[in-house]
């Protein structure tokens, strides 16, 4: 294996672990809301660092910098990643993106809207995160669900939706309570 291949090599990498990390652990707190990425979402999440590494994968083939069966394991690595199923689940404690690592409300300062989704900005020179949305009718709540989970960590109270039991939300249809 060539160094060029490292490059295709280490955004795969990077792209699995947004999926699934071995030590993600659980996401801790009452679950509020699970919800499933759309294609779309996960598109805007992996779409530009993907598209980087096929054309790395396909220059580097086309050179003979990196051997063929190489090139289109990595190849189906970097398309196969962003059809795998995903999904957020809003915890009482946090936010958790698949079986990926879990974060606290309280390493977030803010949340503001973006193109594509919103953006909990990180508290104290702390790194943030994007959370990319569907652009479907319900990310309105969604926005307003995480405000109020983000708030009352800060309050040290209980934002009153862990009450009203866990919200999940399929492919195509409404929020609606969880049944256990």
């Amino acid at each position: 294996m060539s160094l060029f291949a490292l490059l295709p090599a280490l955004i795969a990498l990077w792209m699995v672990t947004h999926v699934w990390t071995p030590w993600g652990g659980r996401p801790s707190g009452v679950v509020v809301w699970v919800v499933p990425l759309s294609l779309l979402a996960r598109l805007r999440m992996f779409g530009r660092a993907a598209s980087i590494g096929l054309a790395l994968v396909v220059v580097g083939a086309r050179l003979g910098w990196i051997d063929w069966p190489i090139a289109l394991a990595l190849a189906v690595t970097l398309l196969v990643v962003p059809a795998l199923p995903n999904r957020y689940v809003l915890t009482t404690e946090g936010i958790g993106v698949g079986h990926a690592a879990f974060r606290r409300w309280t390493e977030f300062g803010g949340v503001s809207r973006r193109p594509g989704g919103i953006r909990l900005g990180g508290v104290a020179g702390g790194r943030g995160m994007t959370v990319w949305l569907s652009g479907g009718r319900d990310d309105d709540a969604f926005v307003l669900v995480v405000r109020r989970l983000l708030r009352g960590s800060y309050k040290g109270q209980d934002s009153g939706l862990a009450a009203s039991g866990a919200w999940t939300a399929p492919p195509g249809e409404a929020m609606r309570p969880a049944t256990s």
